[in-house]
């Protein structure tokens, strides 16, 4: 399985991330970090993350974000993306987002409270498909 792994850090203490690592795996094997193309495309889809407050206290990686989409019918059209939100090696929470009818539009969106805000509500939801747009963007399913 191919996948995006998103690490946010906040270095200087401030209580919010600035600095964001994008890095791409195969099978958890280290493929390489984003490209400066990538990470241009990838600039909407970092300011949406940072919203998730999902980050790491100085430069630690524990928690990160790992994203991929499945494609059981191997028509090259992913019918489902999911989030896993990681602490360490354990998943804290997950998101996904499902094309029912495979027709390039996701229309079931699952997820908690992804922002961290103390609310699962239609924020998260928002959220979640701002992240999938982004990530589709790449071309990297």
């Amino acid at each position: 399985m191919r996948y995006l792994k998103v690490i946010a850090q906040d270095r200087d203490g401030s209580g919010t991330a600035e600095t964001l690592h994008y890095e791409f795996y195969e099978d958890d094997a280290f493929l390489r970090d984003a490209t400066d193309a990538e990470i241009l495309l990838l600039r909407t889809f970092g300011t949406n993350y940072l919203k998730c407050r999902w980050f790491n206290e100085g430069e630690g990686e524990e928690r990160h974000l790992r994203m991929f989409s499945l494609n059981p019918s191997g028509d090259g059209t992913p019918e489902s993306v999911r989030l896993h939100f990681h602490e360490g090696p354990v998943i804290a929470y997950k998101a996904a987002v499902h094309d029912l009818d495979n027709d390039g539009t996701f229309e079931v969106v699952l997820c908690s409270d992804v922002d961290n805000d103390g609310r699962a509500d239609r924020t998260d939801r928002t959220r979640v498909n701002a992240l999938v747009r982004e990530f589709m963007k790449l071309g990297w399913q």
